[in-house]
């Protein structure tokens, strides 16, 4: 990729766009002029309409999100600004204390829109969301193993955001073949995650400090683990005292995972695995009686399209309705949301409601979001995009 200075393709925006704010986003109909002839994926200046800098970034004419900015000021983009970001990121992790799996590079969270790396062991994941960042792949490795040493990179691209952007979403080791399982360990708990397989980069790391806050609180009580993915909930909270755990999942291959990571840490028979469609079960344990004192509800995301926001809502709030009857005495409910056009509020309102329905009083416990190594920016809410409660039935 050819690093952009001062010179280059320059797009100017219309009064559309709302000044000098600081969300790196820009949309094709906030564009009033292109000038030059910038490249797919590639790297121009953005001014508004009165000429005034507004910064670069890499541009997209083929999506409706058609410019996300990297910088505000007039520097070039290449590869030590690459390199800068980067350090910046891993020693922003670094001081957050030793961990053997964290996110090292959010997005627009450290000045990087469209690329996420997740650390594991001695191999980095690395999945590119656009166009712009598949190209600079070079400086992303460059960077990454200028910082954390020469370790194996797997490409593990999203299909969806690939085929949405125009490149080829990638499931590869980079230029050096690194191992297909990694054992990493979280807590008190080992955990084997292989890169390729399964959701976002192997494993749900946004939900390491919840997985332990939950555990600490399941002593003593069974537990349903819905939308289990790889057991990691489980896992924790069998570990921590947790009497018997029920795990829920439509994925052969997932529950295949978790029975991975309960044996590894000794657990298999305190743990049922059954295969369903979690809104059934749901809806059938209740009607069989069952009670539970933990329930976790961490499902994919129900909407990724603002549009379908209602329809969104009203799942979440049929689980959480379910899962709080099915709740014991003193019992809790960690539910969350990682769809981000649901906010906070709008969450906390949609469970307020089921627990209207479902005819139970609860507290709430604590608000939940994502671990601290995916940092949240306050003028970019879509890196906020995990929220939960932890909620007790009276």
């Amino acid at each position: 990729m050819t690093p952009s200075g001062r010179s280059g393709p320059t797009i100017r925006l219309g009064r559309r766009h709302r000044g000098a704010r600081a969300h790196p986003w820009i949309y094709r109909n906030e564009i009033a002029a292109v000038e030059g002839e910038p490249d797919a994926g590639g790297i121009v200046t953005v001014r508004g309409g009165d000429g005034e800098l507004l910064g670069r970034g890499f541009y997209n004419p083929r999506t409706s999100l058609a410019c996300r900015l990297v910088t505000r000021r007039d520097e070039a983009v290449d590869a030590e600004l690459f390199f800068r970001r980067i350090q910046a990121a891993i020693d922003h992790r670094r001081s957050l204390g030793a961990r053997d799996a964290m996110r090292v590079i959010w997005s627009e969270a450290d000045g990087l829109p469209g690329l996420v790396a997740d650390r594991y062991g001695d191999v980095v994941v690395l999945q590119c969301l656009t166009l712009g960042m598949s190209r600079a792949l070079p400086w992303i490795a460059a960077g990454l193993r200028a910082t954390l040493g020469d370790l194996p990179i797997f490409l593990s691209d999203d299909p969806t955001a690939a085929r949405l952007e125009g490149f080829g979403a990638r499931q590869e080791w980079l230029d050096q073949v690194g191992p297909s399982a990694i054992e990493i360990r979280e807590g008190a708990c080992r955990f084997m995650v292989r890169p390729g397989l399964g959701h976002k980069t192997g494993f749900y790391l946004d939900q390491a400090d919840n997985r332990q806050l939950v555990a600490r609180r399941a002593v003593g009580r069974p537990v349903l683990d819905a939308f289990c993915y790889v057991g990691a909930f489980a896992v924790h909270a069998l570990h921590g005292g947790a009497t018997h755990a029920l795990l829920l999942d439509s994925s052969a291959a997932a529950l295949a995972e978790a029975q991975v990571n309960l044996e590894l840490n000794e657990l298999a028979g305190r743990a049922e695995l059954r295969q369903a469609n979690a809104f059934d079960e749901l809806r059938r344990l209740e009607g069989d009686g069952a009670r539970f004192g933990v329930v976790i509800l961490d499902p994919p995301p129900f909407t990724r399209r603002k549009e379908a926001l209602d329809a969104a809502a009203r799942g979440y709030k049929e689980i959480n309705l379910r899962a709080m009857r099915l709740l014991e005495h003193r019992g809790l409910l960690a539910t969350f949301s990682c769809s981000h056009h649901v906010s906070p509020a709008r969450f906390e309102e949609i469970c307020r409601e089921a627990a209207g329905d479902a005819g139970v009083l609860l507290r709430v416990i604590r608000s939940l979001t994502q671990s601290p190594d995916h940092p949240i920016l306050l003028t970019v809410p879509e890196t906020r995009y995990l929220k939960g409660l932890l909620l007790e039935r009276l």
